[in-house]
């Protein structure tokens, strides 16, 4: 059986279309249904392990009217079960959940080297007093002693970011993100900064990837809804919005009252367009109540 390994970056494969091939999805959501709950890493190999190969020979067992060239030989059910590990991670939210957590636990923790970690501190300090150009030196101290060290690469990002050096919050987000694809800080960060240089397209990649991964992270909705604000684009805005909003008052978020700040804005460029039968019906469609009397 392939070894977990092979989900150490998925990115590419939440963010690419399916290739439309039915019967991997199947053989997916049997594996999912098979593995009951995630206890570490060496327990969900083991589950894999195990569920892959029975959920496969179920399928090729099955009355299935499959092309044959997928199950025909070992080869070409090698080739199935490649496809099958592949998609995993799209089609079981459990696994997919399970290795972003235990990514960000070996990511977003302190450095080995505790010179390094002190830089970090002091920059981190520097950063809320608003010093930005000891924040900068600090940073770069601790991304030279620890180099594969994501948090002080995020963290200089929003250095530069604050300093509106936009540019070089980019690079530096780049760098984070080489190292870590899935991180949802320097996903989210980074499309500010590309808001901020009106480059509308990349940031919205960057908000898709986020709620691609993390769907019940409000903040890739928030943003993309503020993007497509920008560009005009107020239905999906919309949509984008109120599904934030949702999460935001489930979680008694303070920052509901943002999203009806945006939604109400959304609401006056609709009825300046003649639009709100489609405004009230995207309302209906979420259930969510917004005033807009005032409006």
């Amino acid at each position: 059986m392939k070894k977990i390994s092979m989900f150490a970056s998925f990115l590419m494969i939440i963010s690419c279309a399916l290739s439309g091939q039915d019967f991997v999805e199947k053989i997916c959501n049997s594996v999912c249904s098979c593995i009951d709950t995630i206890e570490n890493m060496d327990s969900l190999q083991s589950k894999l392990d195990r569920c892959v190969p029975e959920a496969v020979s179920q399928y090729f067992e099955s009355d299935s009217d499959e092309d044959p060239g997928f199950f025909g030989n070992q080869d070409s059910i090698k080739n199935t079960v490649d496809k099958v590990m592949n998609k995993l991670v799209f089609y079981c939210p459990k696994i997919k959940e399970f290795i972003l957590a235990n990514k960000e636990m070996q990511y977003y923790k302190m450095s080995d080297s505790k010179e390094a970690n002190d830089f970090y501190s002091e920059g981190n300090k520097a950063l809320k007093s608003k010093d930005y150009k000891s924040a900068e030196k600090n940073f770069l101290k601790a991304i030279r002693l620890s180099p594969g060290w994501v948090l002080p690469l995020d963290d200089l990002g929003v250095t530069y970011r604050q300093m509106g050096e936009y540019k070089k919050a980019i690079r530096y987000y780049e760098k984070s993100l080489a190292i870590f694809p899935e991180g949802s800080y320097a996903l989210q960060d980074q499309a500010v900064s590309y808001m901020y240089l009106k480059d509308y397209e990349k940031a919205l990649q960057n908000y898709n990837v986020m709620i691609n991964l993390y769907p019940g992270n409000p903040e890739g909705y928030y943003g993309k809804g503020k993007i497509l604000i920008l560009t005009e684009d107020y239905e999906n805005a919309l949509a984008n919005l109120l599904y934030c909003h949702k999460l935001y008052a489930e979680t008694k978020s303070d920052y509901v009252n943002d999203t009806k700040n945006l939604i109400a804005l959304i609401y006056s460029k609709m009825k300046e367009k003649d639009k709100l039968d489609d405004f009230n019906r995207i309302i209906e469609k979420f259930g969510v109540k917004i005033n807009t009397a005032d409006q």
